[in-house]
């Protein structure tokens, strides 16, 4: 993913009319895929900045990467965001590495003391006891995985808390008497009230969510930023109109759209039922974007799921392609998907865990900033990205999740489209136009 071109500096007038309200207004904005929401919401952090405390809330641990580039590049602290677990579950994290330190004289865990390793800082922390001044300042230290009963049995989970103290000796990460904590992440303590929340991929969570989880927390406003086409999960969520309806804030509405060239845009807009327009207010360069300047998506039927994998290699070597993501409906899928390219001597970004009942590990190599590596995730995963080249495999006929998420995974391209299946071709495509897209078989 170019997080360059991803990030917008300049906003359009459509876009600047969410920036220069109060911000002590709450705002509904809704925008479709590649409408600049995502941005807007950053925007709206360090226009909040200037007035109080923000924080960023966001759906999926994925998109957290991309929107703490986007902090960084605006000079805001890209650790004021939170993905959904981790708001309702523990405060912010901390971005860092996590050392534990052996006790004197012994292989035995020092259970007193963590180290938090930020770039070329190392903070130290010491467990109880602590002042009641102190809540406020506190950090706890939690797991991503099912870890090591040593460190769980150490340290708790979310449990105890640490205060940060003065390093008074010398802190070497190779050390024999240092221990690296793969999976840990150290997180402050929640505050109880932020001054202004900001909330992306807002159809995602449930109105009850805002009445008693964000609301109550705010002091002074709620921004909330969605589409209502990209709401993906069944038994969650609600759409902008039942939100607004619920909330009664002023709603505004993104007009333009910035990522879909109009060649791919003709086939995404068709994938929704009832189907909603992505190309009048279409400004992907200057609105310049249809075929022949950009190439038609390409849908292809395979005789087995390894043939679509081999020809999804194929491409990406004999093209040279780079910013490259392939989009597929499960974590088994990212799992075969990955196994695949390991085996042909392909590194990969990925996102998944190992199994679906404990003890399960979390395999998290994303890096959307190495535009080198394909980036392979489920299209739940996927929500908010952006890439050149999507391959979307697996497009079978009754075994994809509901036809808003396959629209996601459509939308995340900003050139090139690439489609497959074996036996029979998914029904949401059906209402796509044949001179939309090439279709051959292999």
């Amino acid at each position: 993913m170019r997080l360059d071109k991803w990030f917008i500096s300049n906003l359009d007038d459509s876009q600047r009319q969410i920036i220069v309200r109060d911000p002590n207004e709450s705002l509904i904005v809704q925008g479709a895929a590649g409408s600049g929401k995502t941005n807007l919401a950053i925007h709206r952090a360090m226009q909040a900045s200037a007035f109080g405390s923000y924080a960023i809330i966001i759906y999926t641990i994925a998109l957290k990467r991309m929107v703490a580039y986007g902090m960084e590049a605006l000079g805001l602290d890209k650790e004021r965001i939170a993905y959904d677990w981790q708001w309702a579950n523990r405060g912010f994290d901390f971005i860092g590495d996590v050392y534990c330190k052996k006790q004197e004289n012994s292989d035995s865990i020092d259970p007193e003391f963590l180290y938090l390793v930020k770039d070329t800082i190392v903070k130290k922390y010491k467990g109880e006891p602590f002042s009641e001044s102190e809540k406020s300042n506190l950090a706890s230290i939690d797991f991503a995985d099912w870890v090591d009963d040593k460190f769980y049995y150490k340290f708790y989970r979310r449990a105890r808390w640490f205060r940060e103290v003065e390093l008074n000796e010398n802190f070497d990460v190779n050390s024999e008497n240092f221990i690296f904590i793969p999976s840990g992440t150290m997180f402050k303590k929640a505050e109880d009230k932020i001054d202004y929340i900001i909330i992306d991929e807002a159809q995602d969570f449930d109105v009850n969510e805002y009445t008693t989880q964000f609301i109550p927390k705010s002091n002074k406003s709620i921004t909330l930023f969605g589409d209502s086409a990209q709401k993906i999960y069944k038994n969650r969520g609600a759409t902008m109109d039942t939100i607004t309806e619920e909330l009664r804030y002023k709603r505004f509405f993104l007009r333009f759209n910035y990522r879909l060239p109009k060649s791919i845009a003709k086939l995404a807009q068709d994938v929704l039922d009832p189907s909603v327009d992505l190309l009048t207010d279409n400004r992907k360069d200057q609105g310049n974007s249809d075929y022949p300047y950009y190439p038609k998506p390409i849908i292809t039927k395979f005789k087995s799921r390894e043939d679509e994998l081999k020809s999804i290699l194929n491409r990406i070597r004999t093209e040279d392609l780079d910013d490259v993501a392939i989009l597929v409906p499960l974590e088994d899928d990212v799992k075969m998907v990955n196994e695949f390219l390991s085996i042909n001597q392909v590194q990969t970004q990925v996102h998944y865990r190992t199994s679906k009942v404990v003890p399960f590990h979390t395999i998290n190599t994303l890096d959307f900033s190495n535009n080198d590596l394909p980036c392979i995730l489920t299209y739940h995963a996927a929500k908010g990205t952006e890439f050149d080249n999507v391959f979307v495999p697996f497009a079978n006929e009754g075994t994809l999740p509901d036809r808003n998420a396959f629209y996601v995974a459509c939308t995340r391209s900003s050139r090139g489209l690439f489609i497959s299946y074996t036996v029979k071709k998914t029904s949401y495509l059906s209402n796509v136009k044949s001179d939309y897209v090439i279709e051959n078989e292999h």
